[in-house]
């Protein structure tokens, strides 16, 4: 799997080991954040280029649990959706932004300065988000950034390669943390 995951493609090797990156603070994996920092450094990536997609990362993270309140916001007002992942899962948020204004404004410029061109481009943070969506499991997610993938232009097997270096990385951080249930079990 990770053979295939990293191989050269529509992404380089570079960009899947920053794509990784992002993915490993995702996962909260402290093996593979180790593990990929070194991969992504001996594959020319920056300090600048990392630290960018650990911010993707963080925004993917905090965006995820907002996406849900929608859920929960419709489950308050007494409504039971027969599908919960479903389009116009934006529409409730409106409500929650009402009641904490000031939340929705610092959660808003967190986005903003996460995705903002810095030493990676949009688009490539777009893809990094696109991954780590996959890996914070998160159906509303990865509707949103793989529309804005798509918006900003990126290939169609850009983010295919993206969703399975999201998927590797998911199969390894589980392979890193096994260790851990090894020694429980000792």
């Amino acid at each position: 799997l990770a053979g295939g995951a990293f191989a050269p493609g529509a992404l380089s090797v570079r960009e899947k080991e920053i794509i990784a990156f992002g993915c490993a603070h995702a996962l909260r994996c402290p093996y593979c954040i180790d593990y990929h920092h070194k991969l992504g450094t001996d594959a020319g990536a920056s300090r600048a280029e990392l630290t960018d997609a650990l911010w993707v990362a963080i925004a993917v993270a905090a965006q995820a649990p907002l996406a849900h309140a929608s859920i929960a916001l419709r489950l308050l007002d007494g409504e039971r959706p027969a599908d919960f992942y479903t389009t116009g899962w934006q529409a409730p948020l409106d409500r929650l932004a009402e009641s904490a204004p000031a939340a929705m404004r610092g959660y808003t410029a967190l986005q903003d300065a996460a995705f903002a061109a810095g030493a990676l481009t949009a688009p490539m943070k777009t893809l990094i988000a696109v991954a780590c969506a996959h890996n914070v499991r998160c159906p509303m997610s990865i509707e949103r950034y793989v529309t804005q993938a798509l918006a900003d232009g990126s290939p169609r097997p850009a983010i295919a390669e993206a969703v399975f270096v999201a998927i590797e990385m998911a199969a390894g951080a589980c392979l890193g943390h096994a260790g851990l249930a090894a020694a429980l079990m000792a």
